[in-house]
């Protein structure tokens, strides 16, 4: 059986924080994430920061850093979220553009 406590308010501080805080960066960034991205989910995994970025569908779309992720954006990313535990195991979510934002 699976435990579904509410998060403490320290934790939902630090979401918060670290959610605002990968949204800044996407948005900063967004040139390189892939074309749709409309939220991003950020994990940190093995010391090493990963980032999944997502359509208006939900359909995971690309994962930073790849192979053309600048070497800022990848300094960005580990300054921010290297040294951080996250409150959430499956990640911290931070959107980057509504779909009102992304129809042409």
């Amino acid at each position: 059986m699976l435990s579904c406590a509410m998060p403490t308010p320290e934790q939902q501080s630090l979401y918060t924080l670290l959610s605002g805080q990968l949204q800044a960066i996407g948005l900063h960034y967004r040139n390189e994430l892939p074309r749709g991205s409309t939220s991003l989910l950020m994990k940190v995994r093995d010391g090493q920061v990963l980032v999944e970025a997502y359509d208006v569908s939900a359909k995971k779309i690309g994962t930073i850093p790849d192979e053309k992720t600048s070497a800022a954006f990848r300094s960005d990313l580990d300054a921010a979220f290297l040294r951080s535990t996250s409150p959430d195991p499956d990640g911290v979510v931070a959107i980057i553009s509504s779909p009102a934002m992304t129809a042409s």
